[in-house]
């Protein structure tokens, strides 16, 4: 009879433990494709500030824009929601800094964007570093 319990016992650790390993990996596999996109969509406003082509740096911004409205339901769920104010308020500026056509600031706060969308992943990341 106690063999029978332990061995209930073992089986729900184990089970629970697998699906804990499961849902990291397919969350870890979610930020990791949305940062990708998101970051491709920021070089491509950096490359167009740089070429001073304002125009097309706000079409990219737009896309960006649309992107993260997408992203942002998800990632609401699996992030800390001061990560998302982050980028939020980081959009924002670089919104007004494109449309003030200023290079230096502009590219600064498109730096500062893709570094707060490519650390999300490597933060959240399963491992024993995130652990303790």
């Amino acid at each position: 009879m106690k063999l029978r319990h332990t061995l209930k016992i073992i089986s729900s650790i184990v089970l629970l433990t697998a699906l804990i390993i499961f849902v990291s990996v397919y969350t870890q596999r979610i930020l990791d494709r949305d940062s990708q996109i998101m970051e491709q969509c920021i070089e491509e406003i950096e490359k167009n500030i740089k070429k001073e082509e304002w125009v097309q740096a706000e079409t990219s911004l737009k896309n960006i824009n649309n992107i993260w409205s997408d992203v942002k339901k998800t990632w609401s769920a699996l992030i800390d929601h001061q990560e998302i104010d982050n980028i939020d308020v980081t959009l924002s500026r670089l919104q007004m800094l494109i449309t003030a056509e200023e290079m230096p600031s502009a590219l600064s706060e498109a730096a500062a964007l893709k570094k707060y969308i490519s650390h999300i992943p490597a933060k959240e990341k399963l491992g024993f570093e995130n652990l303790f």
